[in-house]
């Protein structure tokens, strides 16, 4: 009767091993599905992140293309406005009103701005037929 006891409580030792195996299998694999869950997680926390970045960086282009076209707009206003300027003639030294129609005429022709009045370039000009 006590060899019979033995062989059961060998098979019963056998079980509790087979049974822990079980878990500790069992156990393996919710550790391993838990794993892939938080690396699921992580990757899906990076995507959104590299998204929200993708969508700051189209946000900043189209910011710096809006200020681009802002500047252009301002500089082609400013380029066509006129107004009188008060100029100094480097020949004879005297002040001048440089008119507004007169700066248009210029800028259409892609003139520079005069350095001189208009009766001192009228002198020039007299000047130089004479030498031709």
């Amino acid at each position: 009767m006590e060899e019979e006891k033995k062989y059961t409580m060998a098979e019963l030792l056998a079980e509790e091993d087979a049974r822990l195996a079980e878990e500790a299998k069992k156990r393996e694999q919710e550790r391993i599905e838990y794993q892939e869950k938080l690396r699921i997680e992580k990757e899906q926390r990076h995507q959104a992140y590299l998204e929200m970045k993708e969508q700051k960086r189209l946000e900043w282009e189209a910011e710096k293309e809006r200020r681009r076209l802002e500047w252009e707009a301002e500089k082609e206003r400013r380029a066509n406005t006129f107004e009188d300027k008060t100029l100094t003639c480097k020949k004879c030294g005297k002040e001048w009103v440089w008119e507004a129609s007169e700066q248009k005429f210029f800028k259409e022709k892609g003139f520079f701005r005069p350095s001189m009045c208009k009766e001192c370039r009228r002198s020039i000009k007299v000047i130089n037929n004479f030498r031709q």
